[in-house]
């Protein structure tokens, strides 16, 4: 399970760090946006598929602080940050649309599975061997010698090998 956290977080750090990359390369702040929400979609989808529980939130938070603080200190030290990490759209995307859709699609996920489980078993009731289905479907009476409970069908008693009815 922390393998995968990990694994996921790292992936999700990557992703949010599309916008630093690629701020070189373009100013329009409706590109970094449309970059940004691509990377909240994609940080939060692989989340919800790769962790299960309440825990598919920590990868696209994790990702987004890590991929924030590398902005900042690249602007620290290297005077190259991008702005965009400052603005509106980052966090909130970051900090609640990811992890929501994470949320989300972990729900639905463990939906799935519950229905799966029910179409199992249905399965496996449909294709239940015919032998208990007619054990189930034979009527019982007590057998007037020793008293034991035998199919009603019986001539002999299964039990004590007295007669119980007439041949038919």
């Amino acid at each position: 399970m922390i393998g995968r956290l990990v694994a996921v977080s790292i992936i999700s750090y990557l992703f949010f760090l599309l916008p630093y990359l690629l701020s070189t390369l373009t100013s329009s702040y409706i590109i970094l946006v449309i970059i940004i929400m691509f990377a909240a979609i994609v940080s939060g989808i692989i989340s919800g598929l790769m962790i299960r529980g309440r825990y598919s939130i920590i990868p696209p938070v994790s990702g987004f602080a890590a991929a924030f603080l590398t902005n900042y200190l690249s602007g620290l030290f290297l005077a190259a940050s991008s702005q965009m990490y400052f603005d509106w759209p980052y966090w909130v995307l970051g900090l609640i649309a990811s992890p929501a859709l994470a949320l989300l699609i972990t729900d639905l996920r463990a939906e799935r599975e519950v229905e799966r489980e029910v179409e199992v078993a249905a399965v496996e009731e449909a294709v239940r061997p015919e032998a208990e289905v007619a054990e189930e479907e034979i009527e019982l009476i007590e057998c007037p010698s020793c008293g034991g409970q035998i199919p009603s069908d019986s001539i002999y008693c299964p039990l004590c090998g007295s007669k119980v009815a007439e041949e038919k």
